[in-house]
């Protein structure tokens, strides 16, 4: 069961913000690291926070984050922390950021 912080929103919907960043100048390992040591456990305590999925392709110079609330509003403050042209981290710039329905999950 969910507690309060994290509970479904009413009628199952939820929202997602997808992130894409150009990770090209990025360490890869170091990159891993971070998301997994550093930015997950932020994201986690966060209200609202349903699930992540972190997503890097290092060779491509590609990250992708897809990270779901319960509220719209979770997610836009979210989406507050990535505009685009953000370095978020050495070698990390965001490029996409969008608040999106979650219509279906599995």
């Amino acid at each position: 069961m969910l507690g309060p912080r994290h509970r479904r929103a009413r009628d199952g919907v939820a929202f997602a913000v997808v992130i894409e960043v150009d990770n090209s100048r990025e360490d890869p390992e170091e990159g891993r690291r971070g998301l997994r040591e550093e930015l997950l456990p932020v994201l986690r305590g966060l209200p609202g926070f349903q699930s992540a999925q972190l997503m890097a392709a290092h060779e491509r110079g590609l990250g992708f984050a897809c990270v779901v609330f319960a509220t719209r509003e979770q997610a836009e403050e979210l989406a507050g922390w990535f505009t685009v042209g953000a370095v978020i981290r050495p070698g990390v710039t965001v490029v996409r950021n969008e608040v999106i329905e979650v219509v279906a999950s599995a």
